[in-house]
C-alpha cells in the first residue's frame, strides 16, 4: 500500500490508459459492454382458421333447377312461284286512242271556223297555241276591240263543221269569207310585227297598262294593233303611240 501511496499518480495514469484501449478494442469489434440482452418472446399459437359452414336452404328458397337452352334455327323459306298468267288472264292493256288528225288548211280556203274572241290578246294567244299544239292551223284576226281565235281555213263547208264539232267544247262556228270577218267601223294602228309570240304580248302588256284597245293578228307574224279608232280620234291615237316611242301605220 505504500507503493500505491507513492505512485497512485501512474496507476491512474495507467489505469486511464487501459480503460482506453479497452474501448478502442471493444469499438473495433463490435462488442457493447453496456447493451441489454435481447430477450425473444413466443409468440402466441395461432388459432386455427374454421371456414363457415353454409346454411342448408329451406324447401322454400331451394332454386328451380336450370332448364337446359335449345337454339331453334329457323327453317330457309321456299321460293315464291310466280304464277305465270294464261292468255285468258294477261292484263290487259290500254286501248290507245285512235284520234284523226285535224285537217289541214286549205290555202285561199273560204270557210274557218271561229273558236273563241277575247279582250285580253294574252288569253287568245294562250288559246292559239294550245291549238296549234294538237295540230289546227290557226291565226288570231282583229275584231273590234276584241282578239278572235280562228281555224282555217279550209276548201269546203263540210271539212270546216267536222272541225267545229271536234272543237264544241270551245263553242266553235263556222263563217265563210277569203280572209276575217268584216271588222266594226273605225280603223286600227298597227305599232308592231314580232315572230315571237313574247315579244308582241311584252308590248300589249304596255299598252293595255296604258289603257289603250289593243288586239293581236297572227298571219305568219303577231301583228300588234290598237283599235278599232274612230276616224276622228285616229290622230289623237297616233300622237299618244308617237310619245311611247312607236310609229304606228293605219290598217283596215
Amino acid at each position: 500500500m505504500r507503493w500505491l501511496r507513492e505512485n497512485w499518480l501512474d496507476f491512474l495514469i495507467f489505469l486511464l490508459i487501459a480503460l482506453v484501449a479497452a474501448g478502442v478494442v471493444l469499438y473495433l469489434t463490435g462488442v457493447n459492454p453496456f447493451a441489454r440482452p435481447k430477450v425473444e418472446v413466443a409468440a402466441p399459437p395461432s388459432m386455427p382458421k374454421v371456414s363457415p359452414t353454409p346454411a342448408s336452404p329451406s324447401p322454400a328458397e331451394t332454386p328451380p333447377a336450370l332448364e337446359p337452352v335449345v337454339t331453334v334455327l329457323p327453317l330457309p323459306q321456299a321460293p315464291r312461284e310466280t304464277p305465270t298468267p294464261s292468255p285468258s288472264q294477261e292484263p290487259r292493256k290500254p286501248a290507245q286512242e285512235n284520234r284523226p288528225a285535224p285537217p289541214r288548211a286549205t290555202p285561199g280556203g273560204a270557210y274557218r271556223v271561229v273558236v273563241g274572241a277575247f279582250a285580253d290578246p294574252k288569253n287568245a294567244a294562250r288559246l292559239a297555241q294550245e291549238l296549234s299544239a294538237k295540230g289546227y292551223p290557226v291565226r288570231l284576226e282583229a275584231a273590234g276591240a276584241l282578239t278572235r281565235v280562228a281555224v282555217g281555213p279550209y276548201a269546203s263547208e263540210e271539212e270546216a263543221a267536222r272541225v267545229a264539232q271536234a272543237l264544241q267544247a270551245y263553242g266553235a262556228r263556222v263563217y265563210r269569207g277569203q280572209g276575217a270577218l268584216p271588222p266594226q267601223e273605225g280603223v286600227y294602228l298597227q305599232v308592231g310585227a314580232f315572230q315571237k309570240s313574247e315579244n308582241a304580248l311584252a308590248l300589249v302588256e304596255k299598252l293595255k297598262g296604258e289603257g289603250l284597245p289593243v288586239t293581236l293578228v297572227q298571219d305568219g307574224l303577231y301583228r300588234v294593233r290598237v283599235g278599232p279608232v274612230p276616224e276622228g280620234e285616229k290622230e289623237s291615237y297616233r300622237n299618244r303611240l308617237r310619245a311611247l316611242g312607236l310609229e304606228p301605220v293605219e290598217v283596215r
